[in-house]
């Protein structure tokens, strides 16, 4: 007769199809630990089950690669036509997992837990009217816990998923909840768009979030919380911070009940209850115990039992990959991990957590080693893991090793990030911002750290960061920042006052492309099709007086295609087209110069040209066509394909919502003044494509022409924004 537990088990391997019996690479789910993990229960419990549906034919194991799972080969089961008829066939005595409803994101996967009813059923009552924040210490379950309640919101509910981390900031927050989908990335924006349907939005280990970025955070929770449509549930070990609008839930030691289930049913019901008992109930504990153990002594707390049962049988070699696991600042990727060798090991042990193909310790173990760790021995594998990571192309690979490397040898961080600050683009800079913070801490305020985080900051778009640190930078600093802060906030008259210190303190170069930058961003400061103001066309001239290519003894050719490229602007607001062949004839005599250059300035002209009715539709659709496939920068060429959008959307609505459509979306280039504009003028397109989403996204766009210094776009699109309003 096959049991519960068998055919719960039977139900778990079910779901995946007979395609995968033959694969070389399979997923995790069908792994003696991935059964465990979503069924439950301790791994031991399966052994008798196993052993028994194996033993009937109503499944089947072999080894296998498993997908993220490290480099070596597991065991891993499958069901059989027999087994699959068995479970079909059974009518009594089992009740049927529901269909897993669909869970957006990463959340871990697991089928059912144990118990909880009570503490469900207060937590959906709860959520009625209010957000949550569900604590409690590691491995009591939180996680699981959430994916229960989720599942029973998800037919009134969407339900998004996102894991935080020391790295994260709030936007990583809103991009795991959305992954490729188009969403507006400010926090008012974004609450506009998500608060059109019921969702609820789930941040596990929030606790992770790095000082640096909680304000984000906070701001992100709390304006979320107001708003009736949206649930969202925070997931968080004990902790003093609150959020605003999320009522706290406490979740305690599991029921001695459902603890007995978990440990299956090869051992005595007293023995089982004797270990429950001696492990507070606490269902990670419970997991990591193993049949070959002592029962452990009733007066064992969860600390003891893990520093001196669960980890004392391991060798010294694996010990040491647990202690260097444990230093990592979140989820590493398995393959390429200091511990891919032992995952199979580890991961067996229940000492592992897993978030796709990415893995890191269980957190309760981690806590347990840490606290056993000197301040030498931190420094030892700090340095041992910037070395493994440095020579890494994985996921997270770079910002690993930074963290490690400011860890361990703060000067060759800061030379290092010094001498990247013009290439920040390269990098996650929400996990740089965290690990500059974080060393500003451990080093109270050290000028270079503080001058880092200040470059971040500009980065990123954070004057706020920028202004909290000022009055610990040195004069020069601190009147670089100032005027990136006037320039960041538009204020171009504050940006004129600074602007003769600011080339003093620069080389000759320098200076030279501060000029010109603000030439740039008078020129830009309009929205699409809008004349160029005599006031700005006043400043631009009075920029570039100043400008003495004498000086100049490097660079000189880059400096004067720049000039000509404002000269050019200048003359097609005019609609000078004399004047644009000219500057175009001029270019083609300086040198090597790049042809998407000329390709790009050609095609805006055709462009201006349509947009004052002087070609037809057909002339300038071939002609973008064909010039956005020559242009060699990706970034430039969809510049291209946006103004004309723009120059259609008035004319022909069908057209340029179909053009729109094969826009590169904002978040498909790496952050740059170029591409800051180009995302404004994007999402103030689909406001005018799209009149559903029109409040939400006509707000993004206003934040991005903010971020790009417009302050005159701001204040036109403020009106209109509030008019929608």
């Amino acid at each position: 007769m096959v049991t519960k537990a068998q055919l719960r088990i039977l139900a778990w391997l079910d779901r995946h199809p007979d395609s995968i019996v033959n694969a070389w690479d399979v997923t995790r789910e069908i792994s003696l630990p991935g059964i465990a993990e979503g069924l439950g229960v301790v791994r031991s419990a399966l052994n008798l089950p196993l052993g028994g549906l194996e033993e009937s034919g109503l499944l089947t194991k072999r080894m296998a690669h498993v997908i993220g799972g490290g480099s070596r080969r597991r065991q891993v089961y499958h069901i059989t036509s027999e087994g699959r008829l068995q479970l079909a066939n059974t009518t009594e005595g089992f009740e049927k997992a529901p269909a897993r409803q669909e869970i957006i994101g990463n959340p871990p996967i697991v089928e059912r837990i144990f118990g909880r009813s009570d503490e469900r059923e207060k937590c959906l009552e709860l959520l009625q009217n209010n957000s949550l924040m569900v604590t409690g210490m590691p491995g009591i379950g939180k996680s699981a816990f959430v994916v229960s309640l989720c599942q029973e919101l998800a037919s009134e509910y969407t339900v998004r998923w996102a894991n935080a981390s020391a790295f994260s900031d709030y936007q990583s927050i809103i991009k795991s909840w959305f992954g490729d989908e188009i969403i507006p990335l400010d926090i008012k924006s974004f609450t506009m768009a998500v608060s059109q349907s019921k969702t609820v939005l789930v941040i596990d280990d929030i606790n992770q979030v790095n000082k640096r970025h909680k304000k984000g955070v906070i701001a992100l929770v709390e304006t979320l919380c107001l708003e009736s449509n949206i649930r969202l549930i925070l997931i968080s070990r004990e902790s003093t911070l609150t959020y605003g609008g999320a009522l706290n839930f406490k979740l305690d030691a599991l029921d001695m009940a459902s603890c007995c289930m978990m440990l299956g049913q090869e051992m005595e019901l007293s023995v089982r209850e004797q270990i429950a008992t001696s492990l507070g109930n606490h269902p990670l504990a419970l997991k990591l115990y193993q049949p070959e153990y002592n029962v452990p002594e009733s007066s064992n707390d969860i600390i003891d039992y893990v520093e001196n049962v669960v980890l004392k049988p391991l060798s010294p070699q694996q010990k040491d990959q647990i202690t260097n696991l444990a230093l990592e600042p979140g989820l590493v990727d398995a393959e390429h991990s200091v511990i891919a060798d032992a995952a199979k090991f580890l991961d067996e042990q229940n000492l592992l957590l897993w978030g796709g193909d990415l893995l890191q310790i269980q957190h309760l173990i981690r806590n347990v080693v840490r606290n056993q760790l000197t301040e030498e021995q931190r420094q030892s594998g700090h340095e041992f893991l910037a070395n493994h990571w440095r020579s890494k192309t994985s996921v997270n690979a770079a910002e690993n090793y930074l963290y490690h490397l400011a860890n361990s040898n703060l000067l060759g961080f800061v030379e290092y990030m010094s001498k990247n600050l013009d290439s920040l683009e390269q990098f996650n800079s929400a996990a740089i911002a965290a690990i500059v913070n974080s060393s500003i801490e451990q080093n109270e305020h050290s000028e270079e750290l503080i001058y880092l985080e200040c470059k971040i900051a500009a980065y990123r778009l954070e004057p706020d960061i920028i202004r909290e640190n000022l009055n610990y930078l040195g004069d020069k600093h601190s009147i670089e920042m100032e005027f990136v802060l006037a320039t960041m906030e538009g204020r171009i008259e504050d940006c004129d006052a600074l602007l003769d210190k600011v080339v003093e303190n620069s080389s000759p170069l320098e200076g030279v492309r501060t000029l010109i930058s603000l030439a740039n961003r008078c020129l830009e400061d309009r929205l699409p099709g809008e004349r160029i103001s005599q006031v700005n066309l006043d400043r631009v001239e009075n920029y570039l007086s100043n400008i003495s290519l004498a000086d100049l003894h490097e660079g000189r050719q880059s400096v004067i295609v720049a000039i000509s490229l404002i000269r050019f602007s200048i003359a097609l607001n005019r609609q000078d087209y004399s004047a644009t062949s000219e500057i175009l004839q001029s270019l083609s005599t300086i040198g090597p110069i790049d042809d998407s250059v000329i390709l790009h300035l050609q095609a805006k002209i055709e462009i201006e040209r349509y947009h004052n009715g002087l070609m037809s539709l057909d002339e300038v659709s071939d002609i973008v066509d064909s010039h956005c496939q020559l242009i060699g920068h990706r970034l430039v060429a969809e510049s291209i394909r946006l103004r004309f959008v723009e120059s259609l959307v008035f004319k022909n609505e069908a057209v340029a919502k179909s053009q729109f459509e094969t826009l590169k979306k904002p978040e498909s280039f790496l952050r740059s003044n170029t591409s800051v504009r180009y995302s404004a003028r994007w999402w103030l397109l689909h406001s005018q494509i799209y009149p559903n989403q029109s409040v939400a996204s006509l707000s993004e766009s206003l934040v991005q022409f903010r971020n790009a210094g417009c302050s005159s776009v701001v204040t036109k699109l403020e009106l209109k924004l509030h008019a929608q309003i």
